[in-house]
């Protein structure tokens, strides 16, 4: 299993990716989906960030439990400001603590002693126990992939063989999966095609829960379905990188 493709990918997470004399940038596969914004998931988000601001409110009025606290324009002040950074605080913690658990799965597919504390250690174990009760056979750890017929790239989490038929696996350490998930996995299927040559049959995004034993919530995707909402929402994310409004002696009708 050989990439016909080489790729590389930098901090803000665009593809470079040079097949002979050809060498083209392009967008990832998440940056992609952002123009997708599920009603399910936008919801979600709303109120988990609503949630952590008062949460963090919430700790700031602890303050007068143990000693007086004076309430003035100053503590409004830092009081907002901290509850306006929570969400983003917290969000970055838990991408941090996923990024570690997908190392330590990666580290297991290539055979390698993973690196775990008490933080990866849940993640981690229910990966294993999923994998081992799976009927799965791990072929392929992460890998970067695109396609330079529909302009983008991404990193397959795994590779899996089962029954003779390639399987796509893709990682996630979130409270919950969404529809997008399912995009992205799609996504993924048709570049690593593209990318090895090889059939993927299907493809499964699976959830590992980072604090309690058992919380593994595994999905199959259906890819007929889910890559003709990734065409969509290619065709979609191209239009609105161009011009959407008229500019006056610039644009023509029909043009």
């Amino acid at each position: 299993m050989k990439s016909k493709y080489e790729i590389t990918r930098d901090e803000n997470h665009a593809y470079t990716v040079k097949c002979g004399d050809v060498v083209v940038t392009l967008p990832g596969v998440t940056g992609i989906l952002d123009i997708v914004g599920s009603k399910d998931k936008v919801n979600r988000l709303m109120g988990w960030a609503k949630k952590q601001c008062l949460l963090k409110v919430a700790d700031h009025m602890r303050a007068f439990i143990t000693k007086p606290v004076t309430i003035d324009e100053a503590w409004i002040e830092a009081c907002r400001k901290s509850a306006w950074k929570r969400d983003k605080e917290v969000l970055k913690a838990a991408g941090d603590l996923g990024t570690a658990v997908h190392a330590a799965i990666d580290a297991f597919i290539l055979g390698q002693e993973p690196v775990l504390d008490d933080t990866t250690r849940p993640g981690y174990e229910n990966f294993l126990f999923w994998i081992k009760t799976s009927g799965i056979n791990l072929v392929r750890g992460d890998s970067y992939v695109a396609s330079l017929r529909l302009k983008y790239g991404g990193a397959a989490d795994a590779i899996g063989e089962k029954n003779g038929k390639l399987i796509l696996l893709d990682w996630k350490t979130s409270n919950y999966l969404s529809d997008t998930n399912a995009l992205q996995a799609a996504a993924y299927s048709v570049a690593f095609e593209e990318t090895f040559g090889e059939k993927i049959e299907t493809a499964y995004v699976v959830r590992f829960g980072k604090e309690t034993p058992g919380d593994i919530e595994p999905k199959e995707v259906y890819l007929p379905a889910a890559k003709k909402a990734w065409y969509s929402a290619l065709d979609l994310h191209e239009a609105m990188t161009g011009p959407i409004w008229r500019i006056e002696g610039e644009m023509k009708d029909g043009h």
